[in-house]
């Protein structure tokens, strides 16, 4: 069955964020970590969760200050090693090396970079971290460049740039192979989707559809491992949301046959 589509994600459950700002959302490998951006305490949250990738086994562990004063978006590299942070005071991407992965607490800086828009508002990577995605609601562009070493910001070089299908888009992510990418706009309070031709590259992306956002002020998007739960954070509510995602299974010509005879 596939996942990821977001006309399958039906809402399922909310838990309060830490901060009444939060505009960003995301999880360690396995699920037993979740993550939250603070933009008016400037604080990155992170979560023990006893349940995978359940939100209502989420347990507030610990906080540390975040690099930029209006942090919009944070992202993590493939082993919890590194961890990146994007914000709006300095219009800058930040990498911190972690000690021991996906512990906050272990996060050192190590170096930063100019973004591309002068609002930008989320960063997210593909499978491989040989390419790197911004957002920004400046110029209302999703922006990516390539990294010939894998993950390293300072090899990050700008290659291309599309329109948002939103006009203050907040948030983006993929699924688990690149061939779809995700937009979440708090003008529209919509969640978009495209269809991606050549993975991980957004100048083949096409749009989809698009359903509403449970929040009124959406700032971030994300999945767990298999497409099968989708997350929103907003901060008109000051929620997390869970949707569960359950692909619609069509029958088989033969299948609606024999239910006939």
């Amino acid at each position: 069955m596939a996942y990821f589509n977001i006309a399958d994600a039906t809402f399922s459950q909310s838990i309060n964020t830490q901060d009444s700002i939060s505009t960003d959302i995301t999880w360690n490998d396995d699920g037993s970590k979740m993550y939250e951006v603070g933009y008016s305490s400037d604080k990155i949250y992170e979560y023990d969760v006893s349940t995978p990738y359940d939100i209502d086994t989420a347990v507030f562990s610990k906080s540390i200050a975040t690099q930029d004063t209006r942090p919009t978006g944070m992202a993590w590299n493939g082993d919890g090693s590194k961890m990146y942070e994007i914000g709006l005071t300095s219009e800058l991407i930040y990498e911190s090396d972690v000690s021991t992965p996906y512990d906050i607490d272990t996060a050192v800086f190590s170096k930063s970079i100019a973004t591309q828009d002068a609002y930008p508002r989320d960063i997210t990577w593909n499978d491989d971290g040989s390419k790197m995605y911004e957002i920004g609601y400046g110029s209302e562009l999703i922006y990516e460049s390539d990294v010939s070493t894998p993950y390293d910001i300072d090899t990050a070089t700008f290659s291309k740039s599309i329109a948002t299908q939103g006009s203050v888009s907040t948030g983006m992510a993929w699924n688990g192979d690149g061939s779809k990418m995700y937009e979440v706009d708090l003008s529209s309070d919509l969640i978009y989707e495209s269809d991606v031709s050549t993975p991980y590259d957004i100048d083949t992306a096409v749009f989809s559809q698009s359903v509403s956002t449970q929040d009124g002020a959406p700032a971030g998007i994300t999945w767990n491992d298999d497409g099968s739960k989708m997350y929103e954070v907003g901060y008109s509510s000051d929620k997390i949301y869970e949707y569960d995602v359950t692909p619609t299974v069509t029958a088989s010509p033969i299948a609606h046959i024999l239910q006939m005879i």
